[in-house]
């Protein structure tokens, strides 16, 4: 957390948010113990605030199990919060304009620290594999989208983000190793796009390029999806990598940006 002062800040409220940045995709729900040790509120404490953020609907109360899930009023916060970004409703159009174009599903992430989170999404069919939807979070080192938001990152910064490795397998081709993953940007910087083969899934394949705004910073990606049963590895690069390339570059313009550098 950034450093705050101390006359302004809030702590009833930094209790309660930090009890809702408990809950991720792998605890979904939690009881009020695990509230407790996770957050190191006592558990009288720990309640009262769960019961606040209950009667706000912040937090909903299984009547049976007695845990606690992140309640609608989240939901309508994280979708505010997407609707309200310039980037997504610039970007929208060109994403949809390359699905009719190219016939494959096309999405849209920013990169939260060691992850993606999925801003904008145009399902066209089915992707085999993994299932995904606006505020789904992926890690950055075995995604297209991560991978072309890492470019501008040196050694030393990669290693500070992720660690030497190894990194979790997701799939058969996953980079596991800092090294890898170093002479893999480097290739992305001078081939002007990502590639994921099978490094997120098994049957995956997706094709990426960064969105850089007015000041020339890479602020999200955008990638095409596609069955590998279906897009062999040469396809992807020869026929969809230049629409992606294409595509991310009109977004770009549309941000201010003059600068569609990949490297």
């Amino acid at each position: 957390m950034a450093e705050v002062d101390e006359r302004y800040y809030v702590e009833a409220l930094g209790r309660g948010l930090c009890i809702l940045e408990t809950f991720s995709e792998s605890q979904t729900s939690l009881s009020l113990t695990e509230i407790a040790a996770a957050t190191g509120l006592g558990k009288s404490t720990a309640f009262r605030f769960a019961y606040t953020l209950e009667a706000l609907g912040y937090l909903a109360r299984d009547p049976e199990s007695k845990r606690y899930r992140p309640g609608l009023q989240v939901l309508r916060l994280g979708f505010a919060a997407l609707n309200s970004m310039g980037l997504r409703q610039i970007a929208q159009p060109h994403l949809k304009a390359l699905s009719a174009r190219c016939g494959e599903t096309t999405n849209m992430t920013i990169r939260d620290g060691a992850e993606v989170v999925y801003i904008a999404r145009n399902r066209t069919g089915q992707i085999v594999g993994i299932n995904l939807s606006l505020g789904s979070r992926l890690p950055v080192y075995c995604t297209s989208m991560g991978k072309a938001q890492l470019i501008d990152l040196s050694a030393d910064q990669l290693r500070d983000l992720l660690g030497e490795g190894p990194y979790v397998a997701h799939g058969p081709n996953t980079l596991t190793s800092l090294a890898a993953l170093v002479a893999e940007l480097e290739k992305v910087r001078q081939q002007g796009y990502a590639v994921n083969d099978e490094e997120l899934a098994v049957g995956l394949r997706s094709v990426a390029a960064p969105i850089r705004d007015c000041d020339g910073e890479i602020v999200a990606a955008i990638n095409v999806s596609v069955p590998s049963a279906r897009v062999s590895r040469q396809q992807l690069e020869a026929e969809l990598a230049p629409m992606v390339r294409e595509t991310a570059q009109k977004i770009c313009l549309a941000l201010g940006s003059g600068d569609t550098r990949y490297g």
